[in-house]
């Protein structure tokens, strides 16, 4: 019997082809998580803002593997999928020229304040010398804290070396000998916050990382400086965020990520000209979503090969159908 793979949102053409050619049962749902897959789907790409949790788990008697695009894990029960016999993968290299290329975006357009001046532009046309409202800065010269220094954390620092940048960065668990010279290393993250004129996250979305950039750690920045962040909305505390920016106790951000998703109607960051904002889309690119798809179909296929995927995230005992 053939193997069912469900992939709750489309990745493209690619993996559902390829899959069909190695004998697989493919359904493709619409974004949300619908009974009947799930309940004799082999494998799971979940996708969107499904979350794979006991209960979820429960109601998939078949499931052995979780293939998940991208790094990000923090709407997977990987301990529950450990304790069922269940195989987490992702595909964590996959998005990160991507992710990378909007952070430099990101720092660019908040520098230039490209969002306040395009929207003056456009409102009050033709009056086109409103671009002395708005003088911007320059990124060379200007001092970058990175914080988490993983593969997209050093793939940024090196686009902004590039950039005639003086790096810093704060990562508990990086290795300093694995990084370039050109990185300073922080060993305490309010005194690298402190130094820079634009800060960068680029860490995991966990409970110790929950609110880690709040209202004590944004006291700390210089009141030029600029927040980036691509990595999750729970990183930082949104309210203390507002009333940073609404007090100028920071000059602005540059947000691909949020605390609630998607925004609530009313939230105060969409209508401050300070915020640069990008609707959780860093890792969007034709490129990626190539790269992604050949990651997870290369996940399934070690599985069912009897190896242990790539980018295996556990090691339970199989599940026994």
């Amino acid at each position: 019997m053939s193997k069912c793979v469900y992939i709750v949102r489309d990745h493209g053409s690619v993996i559902r082809e390829e899959l069909g050619k190695h004998g697989f049962q493919v359904i493709i749902g619409d974004g949300q998580i619908a009974a009947e897959p799930v309940s004799v789907c082999n494998v799971l790409l979940p996708g969107g803002k499904v979350t794979v949790d006991r209960s979820l788990l429960e109601q998939a008697p078949c499931l052995e593997l979780v293939v998940k695009s991208g790094v990000g894990t923090d709407r997977i029960d990987i301990e529950t999928c450990t304790e069922m016999g269940i195989t987490v993968a992702n595909t964590p290299l996959t998005n990160i020229q991507s992710v990378a290329e909007h952070t430099m975006m990101l720092m660019l357009a908040c520098a230039r304040k490209i969002y306040p001046i395009s929207l003056y532009l456009r409102h009050t046309f033709p009056d086109f010398w409103c671009r002395e409202r708005y003088e911007g800065i320059e990124l060379s010269g200007k001092t970058l804290a990175v914080v988490g220094l993983g593969n997209i954390g050093r793939k940024v620092a090196g686009m902004a070396q590039a950039f005639g940048m003086r790096i810093i960065g704060y990562d508990p668990f990086a290795d300093p000998a694995k990084l370039p010279e050109w990185i300073s290393i922080e060993t305490d993250l309010k005194t690298a916050l402190a130094q820079a004129d634009f800060v960068t996250l680029h860490v995991a979305g966990t409970p110790q990382t929950r609110g880690m950039i709040g209202k004590a750690e944004l006291s700390c920045m210089k009141p030029s400086a600029i927040l980036i962040n691509v990595s999750r909305g729970s990183v930082v505390d949104e309210q203390a965020l507002i009333r940073a920016l609404e007090n100028k106790a920071i000059a602005g951000a540059g947000l691909d990520v949020f605390a609630s998703e998607p925004l609530q109607p009313g939230n105060p960051l969409m209508l401050m000209e300070n915020v640069t904002a990008t609707p959780h889309c860093a890792g969007n690119t034709a490129d990626a979503r190539l790269r992604t798809q050949w990651d997870c179909l290369s996940n399934i296929l070690d599985f069912y090969d009897g190896k242990m995927p790539r980018f295996a995230l556990n090691h339970p005992k199989r599940r026994v159908l």
